[in-house]
């Protein structure tokens, strides 16, 4: 069945930019020659604009697959390596209801083998056929990782440059649940949370983290008799292998008199956990002990009928350069950097017991904040809910911190031309490029813009759902098969 190629082959059949022994393959020469023994292409089950092309080879050292259509360039998959002969190679992207051609590319010491494939993707779910982004503007090559809810099922959904959904991952959800926090991980694989809370609610949750290809690995869970919070899973290599940070929360019976609510009132607190590969709880760091109940600026003028609220409610962590915590808590209007050894708060930014003095910010800080994250320069980047100014508005802001002269500088902030209000979820997003991807999730808009301000293309996510339809964050993904820094 296989045929051998070496380079003119190739570029006959039109080749030549992805041709063998590039893309970081191996090189090797003078050993036995590949040959592909079998090539078979099945639909992905787990997703209709992915194919997986299983083969059998011998004298091959790695594998990949070219592929291209009518309507669609040239592309192709990573190298990767087969085992004891036999590989697959999940191709991903695909346009729906579209009939591809490809070729099976197998590397060994002794050359290159080749073998012609064909397949046709499959459609959408219903679900997410009429979901889109409607854009102004053309967005960078790759993808925008976001996350949307059907009736029955929650889905990661990535959307090409068009606008079109080229990537989707679905899980089945029960009564009242939805999709939340979809990301990448560094490893390149996915996490997505699937259940019914929004950081307080007494419900089940977890988060499922998956491959590229929609492989299930791993349900992860705060556990230690708390509900798992919805907003953020990292996941990072450590000394014992995979480590797992996530917020768990538990519920207090709370005189909330003096603070305008009821003298029996049910409240969350959260926790951040730092969990190990096996799941044990590391770390543990409850809001309950450093926190006032006071300090919450964010309650609502009706807390006394409010049947359960979360007082803190965190959203986002970055670990620093030491390994120190900065973590978001938004009803409480702080960003908190947590000592990782002791749980000692070493520096609070923001509510009512900031510490540091703002400069050059014309709002006069932030309120309700999502999605803060640490630059390589050291500067914090977030996005500004806004609820306190006045009029509200919603904004993408960076600050430069001083810890020895405990200032806070505003470097850089984003202001939509027509204001926006988002009052609640929204994300930030900066690329090597110095441009930011700013999510006025809320509002159902994202906005990539230049250093300089400048917008560089806008998308308004589109769905059967009355306007806005919402987001939590907005990720933009260079490639849907390994993690890179935009």
């Amino acid at each position: 069945m296989s045929r051998v190629f070496g380079r003119l082959a190739l570029q006959a059949l039109g080749f030549a930019a992805v041709a063998a022994c590039g893309d970081g393959a191996p090189t090797g020469s003078g050993g036995p020659v590949p040959e592909i023994l079998s090539a078979v292409v099945a639909p992905n089950p787990i997703n209709a604009l992915s194919a997986l092309v299983s083969y059998t080879a011998q004298g091959t050292d790695s594998a990949r697959l070219t592929y291209w259509a009518d309507t669609v360039p040239l592309a192709a998959t990573p190298y990767s390596r087969p085992t004891r002969g036999q590989g697959q190679i999940a191709v991903l992207g695909l346009a729906p209801r579209t009939a591809y051609r490809a070729v099976v590319e197998v590397v060994g010491p002794g050359g290159v083998a080749a073998e012609s494939v064909a397949f046709v993707s499959g459609d959408l779910p219903a679900a997410l056929q009429s979901v889109s982004l409607n854009l102004s503007g053309t967005p960078p090559p790759g993808y925008l990782l976001t996350q949307v809810s059907g009736n029955d099922t929650g889905f990661a959904v990535a959307f090409d440059q068009s606008g079109h959904i080229r990537w989707y991952r679905g899980f089945s959800t029960g009564a009242g649940e939805h999709a939340l926090a979809a990301e990448q991980q560094p490893d390149g694989r996915f996490t997505l949370f699937m259940g019914a809370s929004r950081g307080w609610e007494p419900v089940p949750g977890r988060y499922f983290e998956f491959t590229a290809a929609g492989e299930s690995l791993a349900v992860y869970s705060a556990g230690n008799a708390l509900y798992t919070d919805p907003h953020e899973l990292l996941l990072r290599s450590g000394g014992s292998g995979q480590v797992a940070y996530l917020f768990g929360y538990d519920l207090r019976n709370v005189d909330l008199t003096a603070l305008g609510g009821a003298a029996s009132q049910l409240i969350a607190g959260h926790s951040i956990l730092r969990q190990s590969a096996s799941g044990a709880i590391e770390f543990q760091w409850s809001a309950w002990d450093h926190f006032d109940l006071a300090e919450w600026v964010g309650r609502p003028p009706n807390l006394a009928q409010q049947l359960v609220i979360d007082f803190d409610h965190p959203n986002s962590i970055e670990i620093d350069p030491a390994g120190a915590y900065i973590v978001s808590f938004a009803s409480l209007a702080q960003i908190v950097r947590i000592d990782p050894a002791t749980g000692a708060m070493r520096w609070r930014f923001g509510g009512q017991k900031n510490q540091f003095v703002l400069n050059g910010d014309p709002l006069g800080g932030f309120g309700i904040q999502h999605d803060v994250r640490l630059l390589a320069n050291g500067d914090l980047l977030l996005f500004d809910n806004g609820n306190y100014h006045n009029p509200p508005e919603s904004r993408a802001v960076e600050y430069r911190l001083d810890t020895l002269a405990m200032t806070a500088t505003l470097v850089w902030q984003y202001r939509h031309a027509t204001p926006i209000f988002a009052p609640y979820v929204g994300s930030t997003q900066r690329y090597r490029n110095g441009h930011t991807l700013v999510g006025f999730g809320a509002a159902g808009i994202m906005t990539e813009v230049a250093a300089d301000g400048s917008v560089v293309w806008e998308g308004t996510l589109v769905s059967p759902d009355p306007p806005p339809t919402t987001f939590y964050r907005v990720r933009q993904l260079p490639s849907l098969y390994v993690y890179q820094q935009p």
